[in-house]
């Protein structure tokens, strides 16, 4: 995982630039997640090879190592669909754990996690003050069982990379091509450490909330390395993906995470049992 310290459906409260966030309520009844439809498309997906020196000097990296992942860039097409405008969270959680108790974290047996599944949780629920942050401590399959729960999915690398870039503009980062600040992301520049409230950032031109920063997104995708390995045996990607033990493709960066790590095509991955403080989810739905 990297981060600074290494390299329609019913509406919600949105963060719109100029408008205030009201107080989080103390109830922790469920709320319906606003998803956004995002019309499908063929696009480039990935980086060219020839863009690496300039995108490292930009964000001020003396290599490109970082970015070999996402070499070479390729065509891909995506169908129409939904992605939820904001990230899962410990508000949304708590009522999915609610409804199926074998996902609470007194419930889920150890060789299914890595010890810190919901460690946040200390008695078991969310404290009041992060009800409203993305939920993390979280492992990939409890990701895709929350989706299920809710008659969704979760989106695929492809999916996530578009619905990031705000259409059809090819931009660094959600918001733009200008650099990452304080106003824009919660990431490791601002030196607050951990989570914020889901919503909290100006959204991209979708409306879409915290595509960059707060926190890392697991994703559908099997991790099978580079594009350039993946593209050499597409076969082994399908295989991949049915595979519960594969290290799952991580997008958007963190709390934590530098400028690299926030770009839209930047590329990570996790473990699908490793519950930890910067990863956690959103849903989608394919709109057929």
């Amino acid at each position: 995982m990297s981060d600074a310290r290494h390299l329609v459906i019913a509406a919600v409260v949105l963060n719109v630039a100029g408008c205030e966030l009201p107080d989080v309520p103390e109830s922790t009844e469920p709320r319906e997640q606003t998803m956004v439809f995002i019309e499908g498309a063929t696009f480039r997906m990935g980086t060219d090879e020839s863009e690496l020196d300039d995108i490292a000097e930009r964000i001020g990296l003396s290599t490109t190592r970082p970015f070999l992942s996402e070499v070479p860039s390729h065509e891909v097409s995506v169908n129409d669909y939904y992605m939820d405008a904001l990230d899962v969270t410990n508000r949304d959680f708590l009522s999915f754990v609610g409804a199926v108790p074998e996902w609470k974290k007194e419930n889920l047996p150890a060789d299914q996690q890595n010890g810190r599944y919901l460690e946040h949780w200390s008695t078991g629920e969310p404290v009041i003050g992060i009800l409203d942050h993305p939920v993390v401590f979280i492992t990939w399959h409890t990701a895709v069982a929350y989706c299920d729960w809710r008659d969704k999915r979760l989106p695929t690398e492809a999916e996530f990379e578009w619905a990031a870039q705000s259409g059809a503009a090819k931009t660094e980062f959600p918001w733009g091509n200008e650099m990452p600040d304080d106003s824009r992301v919660n990431w490791g520049g601002n030196a607050i450490n951990t989570t914020v409230r889901a919503g909290s950032y100006p959204p991209n031109l979708r409306g879409l909330f915290d595509m960059a920063g707060n926190v890392w997104h697991f994703t559908a995708s099997p991790w099978l390395g580079s594009y350039a390995e993946t593209l050499a045996d597409p076969v082994a990607a399908v295989e991949a993906a049915n595979d519960p033990d594969i290290r799952r493709v991580v997008r958007g960066g963190s709390f934590g995470a530098n400028a690299a790590n926030l770009r839209i095509r930047y590329r990570d991955s996790h473990r699908p049992y490793d519950a930890r403080e910067m990863v956690g989810f959103r849903c989608a739905r394919s709109a057929d």
